[in-house]
């Protein structure tokens, strides 16, 4: 890779008030300290959590089952 483009693309980062840009640089190059679940917000995480409750209780639907049931919804008209 031409250094020139090296030089450019650290300026760009350097100049940028682009926080989600910055957060994307930071994941894609491995600096990021801590995983995703941290940026998960607080209703997500109960939902999540309430949905392998209801999982380890035998409740739900299997993926295969609503596949089925979206392709015969909206593929098959």
């Amino acid at each position: 890779m031409d250094i020139s483009l090296k030089y450019k693309i650290v300026e760009k980062i350097i100049t940028s008030n682009d926080e989600a840009l910055l957060n994307e640089i930071q994941s894609l190059i491995g600096l990021s300290e801590s995983d995703f679940w941290s940026d998960i917000p607080l209703e997500v995480k109960k939902a999540i959590h309430q949905s392998q409750l209801e999982h380890d209780h035998g409740k739900g639907i299997p993926n295969h089952q609503v596949m089925e049931e979206m392709k015969n919804r909206f593929l098959n008209r």
